[in-house]
């Protein structure tokens, strides 16, 4: 069998619904965690981090075994970035109130406040890098075409 080129393997990433998304997410959450972390001035936010904070929004939070699982990792490797999400203040760890061994993971205050201001800067970021190039009907589309197949891949 051939070997397959760099020119090769990028005309079918190119051609990939799944690569572009992931590619584009993944430059989308560099460009985000470069903007919290210098509005912090220092590096307090990580990709792994990142993570964890669309599990973190339900009401009651959510057991730290069941995040794991979400994530596809082991207790022991997430404990250490909640850990790191605590310090910040950003969520607390509470006894489950149906099980006293079990521990969940529940957004402070103010953890929900800094993710509300961390979506204001990604709307400051879409005003800047996307609509000026894409127009605000395409981006509008973009956005729409996006919760939909959210939708889709969630359900």
């Amino acid at each position: 069998m051939p070997r397959t080129t760099l020119a090769q393997l990028r005309a079918q990433q190119a051609n990939s619904l799944g690569y572009l998304l992931l590619r584009c997410g993944q430059r989308w959450s560099e460009l985000g965690l470069a903007a919290v972390n210098t509005e912090a001035g220092a590096p307090i936010l990580r990709e792994a981090h990142t993570r964890l904070l669309p599990h973190l929004q339900e009401p009651g939070g959510i057991r730290i075994t069941a995040l794991a699982q979400k994530l596809g990792v082991t207790k022991q490797a997430v404990a250490p970035l909640v850990a790191e999400l605590a310090a910040l203040g950003l969520v607390r760890v509470t006894k489950d109130p149906r099980d006293a061994r079990a521990r969940r993971v529940v957004l402070t205050p103010f953890g929900v406040d800094a993710l509300l201001h961390g979506t204001r800067m990604l709307h400051h970021m879409e005003a800047v890098m996307v609509t000026p190039h894409l127009g605000k009907r395409d981006t509008a589309a973009l956005k729409g075409l996006l919760a939909r197949l959210l939708a889709v891949l969630e359900a």
